[in-house]
């Protein structure tokens, strides 16, 4: 994987904060910190394929929560008259 991320002085009107912030922005979206971080020590594929078993699984929990919490009904609340 080869990217090519740039940051040129127009887009920021060559305010060097906005250019770096823009940088960090864009570098995160295209995931080469979290590559790097990954590739950083080595990891058996064993382990890499039980940790991608495991985030698998906990993605499929927080769906169905979530569906859950969508399609079951909750019991209204009685509100006082005043």
């Amino acid at each position: 994987m080869e990217t090519c991320v740039a940051v040129h002085a127009e887009e920021c009107n060559g305010d060097a904060e906005k250019m770096v912030r823009r940088f960090t922005k864009k570098v995160k979206r295209e995931g080469i910190i979290e590559e790097q971080r990954d590739r950083r020590y080595f990891s058996k594929p064993s382990v890499k394929a039980t940790e991608k078993k495991r985030e698998k699984k906990r993605l499929i929990r927080k769906v169905n929560r979530r569906r859950e919490e969508l399609f079951t009904p909750r019991d209204r609340v009685k509100r006082r008259s005043r």
